[in-house]
C-alpha cells in the first residue's frame, strides 16, 4: 500500500472523491466518500454560527432554548426588575449536537434560578441565583449526555 507522500496531490475535491479512514473496530483502512464525510459532520455538529434570543419575562418564567440551529445560543433575559424565580429549559438532548454552547445573560437579578436539562443526564455547575448583569455558559457533551458550565 502506498504511503500518503506517494499519492498525487488533489487541487479540488468533489463529493465522489474518497479519503482513507482507519476503522478501529475492524482493524483496517477503508475509503469514505467526501459526501459521506460532509453528511456525518452536518448530522453530528451544529452550524458554526451564533443565534441570539432576547426575552422579557415576568416572575415564574420558563423559557426554552430553541433547538440548536447554531453551535452557540445566546439567551438574553431582560426583565423589567428583579424576579423571584425563573427556569431556562435547555434544548432536548437527542436533538443537540456535541459541543453546543448556551450563554445566558440577565440584566436583572433572578433570586431562584433553575436550569432544566431536558433529557440530559446532568447539568454540572449551574447557578441557583443570578445577579443583575450576571452571565454563564454551558456546553453539551454528547458522550456523557450532560451539560457542563465553562468559563
Amino acid at each position: 500500500m502506498p504511503t500518503i507522500n506517494q499519492l498525487p496531490l488533489l487541487s479540488q475535491a468533489s463529493p465522489g472523491d474518497q479519503v482513507p479512514v482507519y476503522s478501529q473496530n475492524s482493524g483496517d483502512a477503508r475509503r469514505l466518500p467526501i459526501s459521506a464525510l460532509l453528511s456525518y459532520f452536518q448530522q453530528t455538529f451544529a452550524s458554526p454560527t451564533l443565534a441570539t434570543n432576547v426575552y422579557t419575562p415576568g416572575t415564574g418564567f420558563n423559557i426554552s432554548v430553541p433547538t440548536p440551529s447554531a453551535s452557540q445560543q445566546w439567551m438574553l433575559i431582560q426583565p423589567v426588575g428583579t424576579l423571584a424565580a425563573g427556569t431556562v429549559t435547555l434544548p432536548l438532548n437527542t436533538q443537540t449536537p456535541d459541543g453546543t454552547e448556551v450563554l445566558i445573560t440577565t440584566t436583572q437579578q433572578i433570586t431562584t434560578f433553575t436550569l432544566s436539562p431536558n433529557g440530559a443526564a446532568n447539568v454540572y455547575g449551574e447557578p441557583s441565583t443570578l445577579s443583575a448583569e450576571d452571565f454563564f455558559r454551558v456546553r453539551f457533551v454528547q458522550s456523557t449526555n450532560s451539560w457542563y458550565r465553562i468559563s
